[in-house]
C-alpha cells in the first residue's frame, strides 16, 4: 500500500502547532489554567448523577471509550459525559447552526445561515419532534442530555473556544439533540430542492425536450448493474434541432453557470455473502463520504450491555450508533441522493395579495416573528411568511411565491427508532426496524451472524401524487400533492441476491418497476459500478481484503477525457508547440489511478470542467434572465455532454471563442487546462505537476475562517491525498470519507475502522490528530478499543 506521508511526519508538527496556540492563549491571559484544566481526567471514580448502577469506562490509546454498564440508559448518560467532554464546542456549534443561532456567537458572518435556517424553523420542529418521542427513545435522550449536562457543569474550565468568544454554551436539551439530527437531514437531503429550483427555470427557459436531455437521472454505468431496472428520467437522444434554435438565439453566458466540480455528498457501501468470504461470513463496508472538518464529524465508542456489545461511530450529540455493530447485526448507510423536497407555488388571490388558494378555498398567509441576536450588533428581526404546506422561501419562483414542503419539517419524520438496532437478533429483525424509522432518507445495509445480507430505505419518502418532483407545480386545486408517507412495508428491499454480493454508492437502486419516485439527480454508477466489477472477482476476501476495495484509486471515469484530449492533440500533431509534444506524452502515460504522484489527471481533470463550461453554458444562458443567481450543476451531466462532444455537430459548436471547428475548441480547452494546472501547482514542466499538488487535504476547524493564525495551527496539515471525485476511493481535499468501516457481525475482533483526525477537540490533546495518518495512509486499525490506558468508574450520585 502506496502512504503520502512520511514516517513521523505528524509529531512535531503538531507539537508546535500546541505550543503556538498555548503561546496566543497565553497572552490572553489563560494558558497556565488550559494546560492543567481543559483536558479531562479519564483515571479514578467520579459520581454521576442519575446512574443506576456504576458505569466503567476504559479508554484506550486513541481516547475511544470502551462503557460498561448494567443499561441502555446509563450507558448513554455515559457517552453524552464523555462526548462531551472531547467535543463540546462542536456539539454547540451544531446545534446553534440548526437553531439559527450562530451569529450570537460568531457574529455578523454568519447571518445568512441564521436566515435561513430561521425560514425552516429547525428549532420548532425539534421541539416538536422531541415530544412526541416514544417513552423509551425519549429516556435515552434525556439520559444523554443529562450527562452532557453534567460534564459542563464539572468543567473548571471551558474549551478554549468558549473562552475566544467570550461566552459559556447553554445547557444541553433534548431537542438540540434532534437539532443535530436535523442538521444531517438537511446536509444530505436539501440539495435536491435546489435542483427542483434549477430544473424548473430550466424547463421555462428552455422548454421540455432540452431540459430532459439535460436532466437524466441515470447514466452508462448505472445502467450497466441495475439488472434492467428503467430509469423514470432516461438518457434521451440529443435534440439537435431544438438545440441548434437555442443557441442561434441565446444571449451570451454568463461566468459561473456550469458548475461541473462539485463535491458532492455520498457514501460507498457494500455487502458480501459467506460464500465470497473466508471463513463464510456476511460482510459489510462502509465509508461515508462528507465533508472534511476538524474535529471528524463522527465520535467513535463502544459499549458493553448485559449480552450486547455495541462498537462504531457515533454523532456527537445524537445518543446512536450511526454505522457499527451489535455482535450479530452490522448495519451502515449511505445517501440515497433521493428527492424529499417539494417547492409549491402559490396562487394568490385576487382580492388580496396576502390570501392564497387551498384545496379547502382561499386562506390568509401566517407570519412567524424570528428575532436573531447578533454578537456586537442589534437584533435582527425576521417575519417568515408561512402556508399550510410549510414556510415560504424569502424569493419567488418564476414570478410566483413558492412553499417549502420537506420532510425534515415534519416532526413525525425524525426519531431515534434506529436505537432498536441494537436488540436486532438478524437481518429479518433489522430490516423493518429500518423501513420505519425516522430521519435523514438513506440506503440501509445489512448484515448478520448467520450469513444473511440486506439492502432497504431508511426514513420516510413522500407518497406524491401526479408530481415526479422535479418540477415546481401548483397545488392549489387538490390534484397534486403528497399523501403522506410510503408505508415501511411498501418499500423495496434486497435480501441475499444471488450475485454473492450487493453494492450502493448513491447510484439509482430502482425504476419504473417501483410505483413511487424516489430521487431523479443520483449519482453517477461508476464508483458502484468498479465496486461491483473488484468484488465479482474476489473470492474467499478477508476484511483488509474490502479495506483495499474502500481504498481503490482507479478512475476509468476519465478514460473518455484523455482519448477525447489525445484524438485533439493527433488532429493537430503536424503544427504542435514542443509544450503541447511534452503535454501528450504527459496524458498519454496516465495509468488511470489517482495516487498523488499519478501525472495527467489532473489535466484530465480540469479539461472536463472547462469543456462542460464551454460547451453547455451557451444552452443554459436563457436561464440568468429568470434567475440571475441560477447554476447548473447536475451529477449525470456527462452523458448530455458525452453526447454534444461525440456528435460534433457544426450547428451546436459555441459560438463564443472564436472557433471554426471542434477540433480548434477542443485544443483550445486543453492547453487552457493544462496552464490551470500547471499555474496551480507552481509548476514549469510537467515532471512537477501531479494529481498530489491539486488534490491536497484541506481539512479545517471552524475559527480558520474568521481567525486564520489560528486556523493555521488547529487544521490538520496538508498532504498530497490519493482518490478522486469518481474513485471508489472518494477524495476532493475537503471532502471524502469521514470514516472507513469493514465487519463481519460475530467477528468485531477482526474488524477495522479509522476516521480522520482523532476523537479530541482540544489542540492540546494527544488524541486531536492521532488517527490522521492511518486514515491518509489507508492503514487498517481495529474497531474495537484496544488496550485500556486510562479507567473511569462512574457511580450514582445526588444531585447537589
Amino acid at each position: 500500500m502506496r502512504s503520502p506521508v512520511k514516517p513521523g511526519g505528524w509529531k512535531w508538527p503538531r507539537r508546535i502547532a500546541a505550543a503556538a496556540l498555548a503561546a496566543i492563549l497565553a497572552a490572553a491571559g489563560v494558558a497556565a489554567l488550559l494546560a492543567g484544566a481543559s483536558l479531562p481526567d479519564w483515571d479514578g471514580e467520579r459520581g454521576l448523577a442519575g446512574l443506576r448502577a456504576a458505569v466503567t469506562v476504559e479508554f484506550d490509546r486513541r481516547g475511544i471509550p470502551r462503557i460498561h454498564a448494567d443499561s441502555r440508559d446509563d450507558a448513554f448518560r455515559a457517552l453524552g459525559f464523555v462526548t462531551a467532554h472531547d467535543r463540546l464546542f462542536q456539539m454547540d456549534l451544531l446545534r446553534r447552526r440548526g437553531g439559527g443561532r450562530l451569529a450570537e456567537v460568531l457574529g455578523e458572518a454568519a447571518l445568512k445561515s441564521d436566515r435561513w435556517h430561521r425560514v425552516m424553523g429547525f428549532q420548532q420542529v425539534a421541539a416538536a419532534a422531541a415530544a412526541r418521542l416514544p417513552a423509551e427513545q425519549r429516556a435515552v435522550l434525556d439520559a444523554y442530555a443529562d450527562g452532557v449536562n453534567q460534564a459542563m457543569d464539572g468543567m473548571s474550565l471551558m474549551p478554549f473556544e468558549f473562552l475566544l468568544l467570550r461566552y459559556r454554551p447553554e445547557p444541553w436539551r433534548a431537542e438540540d439533540s434532534l437539532l443535530v439530527v436535523l442538521g444531517m437531514f438537511e446536509n444530505l437531503t436539501w440539495r435536491t430542492g435546489e435542483q427542483e429550483l434549477r430544473a424548473s427555470v430550466m424547463e421555462a427557459a428552455l422548454g421540455k425536450e432540452v431540459s430532459d436531455f439535460l436532466l437524466p437521472e441515470t447514466d452508462r454505468y448505472t445502467d450497466g448493474i441495475s439488472n434492467g431496472k428503467q430509469p423514470w428520467r432516461p438518457v434521451t437522444a440529443m435534440p439537435r434541432q431544438a438545440l441548434a434554435a437555442l443557441l442561434a438565439d441565446s444571449p451570451p453566458p454568463q461566468a459561473g453557470l456550469v458548475q461541473a466540480g462539485e463535491m458532492p455528498v455520498g457514501s460507498n457501501g457494500w455487502l458480501v455473502s459467506p460464500g465470497k468470504s473466508r471463513g463464510g461470513r456476511a460482510m459489510l463496508a462502509n465509508d461515508m463520504h462528507l465533508a472534511l472538518r476538524v474535529p471528524n464529524i463522527w465520535y467513535r465508542a463502544e459499549m458493553r450491555l448485559p449480552d450486547r456489545l455495541l462498537a462504531g461511530i457515533t454523532l456527537p450529540g445524537v445518543p446512536l450508533f450511526v454505522s457499527g455493530s451489535n455482535g450479530r447485526v452490522a448495519w451502515g448507510y449511505t445517501s440515497v441522493a433521493g428527492d424529499f423536497v417539494d417547492f409549491v407555488p402559490l396562487e394568490m388571490a385576487a382580492d388580496s395579495p396576502d390570501r392564497y388558494r387551498t384545496p379547502q378555498g382561499d386562506v390568509p398567509l401566517g407570519v412567524r416573528r424570528e428575532t436573531i441576536r447578533v454578537k456586537g450588533q442589534a437584533d435582527v428581526a425576521l417575519d417568515v411568511r408561512t402556508s399550510v404546506w410549510g414556510p415560504l422561501l424569502p424569493d419567488p419562483l418564476l414570478g410566483k411565491p413558492v412553499a417549502v414542503r420537506w420532510t425534515a419539517l415534519d416532526p413525525a419524520a425524525s426519531d431515534l427508532a434506529l436505537l432498536d438496532l441494537q436488540d436486532a437478533e438478524d437481518v429479518f429483525q433489522a430490516l423493518p426496524i429500518m423501513q420505519r424509522a425516522g430521519g435523514p432518507p438513506l440506503n440501509g445495509l445489512l448484515a448478520d451472524s448467520r450469513g444473511n445480507i440486506a439492502w432497504t430505505y431508511v426514513g420516510k419518502i413522500p407518497d406524491r401524487r401526479n408530481l415526479d418532483g422535479l418540477l415546481s407545480r401548483s397545488w392549489a386545486d387538490g390534484s397534486r400533492g403528497w399523501r403522506g408517507y410510503v408505508a415501511a412495508g411498501d418499500k423495496p428491499r434486497i435480501v441475499n441476491p444471488p450475485a454473492g454480493y450487493l453494492v450502493n454508492a448513491n447510484q439509482r437502486m430502482v425504476g419504473r418497476e417501483y410505483p413511487h419516485v424516489i430521487g431523479q439527480d443520483f449519482d453517477s454508477g461508476y464508483r458502484a459500478f468498479r465496486i461491483a466489477e473488484r468484488l465479482s472477482q474476489l473470492q474467499g476476501v478477508t476484511e483488509k481484503d474490502l479495506l483495499q476495495v474502500q481504498l481503490d484509486t482507479r478512475t476509468e471515469f476519465y478514460r473518455y477525457y484523455q482519448r477525447l484530449a489525445l484524438d485533439a492533440l493527433e488532429t493537430h500533431r503536424s503544427t504542435l508547440s514542443p509544450e503541447l509534444r511534452a503535454l501528450r506524452r504527459h496524458i498519454q502515460d496516465w495509468d488511470g489511478h489517482a495516487w498523488p504522484e499519478s501525472r495527467g489527471l489532473a489535466v484530465l481533470v480540469e479539461f472536463r470542467r472547462l469543456l462542460a463550461d464551454a460547451v453547455l453554458a451557451p444552452l443554459l444562458a436563457r436561464c440568468r434572465a429568470l434567475d440571475p443567481s441560477f447554476e447548473y450543476t447536475w451529477r449525470n451531466m456527462d452523458e448530455p455532454l458525452r453526447q454534444l462532444l461525440d456528435a460534433r455537430a457544426p450547428e451546436l459548436l459555441p459560438p463564443q471563442g472564436g472557433h471554426a471547428r471542434w477540433d480548434e475548441l477542443l485544443l483550445d480547452r486543453l492547453e487552457a487546462a493544462a496552464q490551470a494546472v500547471l499555474s496551480r501547482c507552481g509548476a514549469d514542466t510537467w515532471k512537477d505537476a501531479s494529481w498530489g499538488c491539486v488534490n491536497p487535504t484541506r481539512i479545517e476547524h471552524p475559527f480558520a475562517a474568521v481567525h486564520p493564525l489560528l486556523g493555521a495551527l488547529l487544521n490538520m496539515p496538508d498532504a498530497p491525498l490519493p482518490g478522486c471525485r469518481q474513485c471508489v476511493r472518494m477524495a476532493d481535499g475537503s471532502g471524502g470519507a469521514s470514516e472507513r468501516l469493514v465487519v463481519a457481525p460475530g467477528s468485531e475482533q477482526d474488524a477495522l475502522l479509522h476516521m480522520p483526525g482523532g476523537q479530541s477537540g482540544n489542540p492540546l490533546s494527544a488524541y486531536y490528530d492521532d488517527q490522521q495518518r492511518d486514515w491518509l495512509a489507508g492503514v487498517a486499525t481495529p474497531l474495537l478499543a484496544g488496550e485500556t490506558l486510562q479507567r473511569l468508574t462512574l457511580t450514582p450520585a445526588g444531585r447537589p
